[in-house]
């Protein structure tokens, strides 16, 4: 999970700047072609210097997030560190896990994070 958000951060910072966007299928970021695993779901938001990303997978019990870049406004600013919490409540007979929305570049992902 670290790998794919590493990867995440990689490709965000090589872009000038992005909406929110789930990625549960093959898309285009910075250029490239990324897929995700099997039943995984991504959330980022990035900006010109900053990101927040969350991901979990389907049969999960927690959800991953990381945030960095500057001007990040809240606890959850040290690029080094992968939070987690609970998984947000799928839909029954979901096929890819829809992780908790990231809704800015700068906030990091909400909720409790450790």
């Amino acid at each position: 999970m670290k790998k794919v958000i590493t990867i995440l951060a990689v490709l965000c910072f090589s872009t000038s700047a992005l909406a929110a966007q789930s990625i549960t299928t093959t898309t285009s970021i910075g250029g490239g072609s990324f897929t995700p695993s099997a039943k995984v779901g991504i959330s980022i938001t990035s900006a010109a210097n900053s990101y927040t990303a969350t991901s979990c997978h389907v049969s999960g019990k927690k959800e991953f997030g990381s945030a960095g870049g500057t001007g990040i406004t809240n606890t959850l600013t040290d690029t080094s560190k992968i939070y987690s919490k609970a998984i947000p409540a799928q839909q029954a007979n979901a096929t890819v896990c829809v992780p908790t929305a990231t809704n800015s570049a700068t906030a990091g992902p909400d909720g409790a994070w450790q």
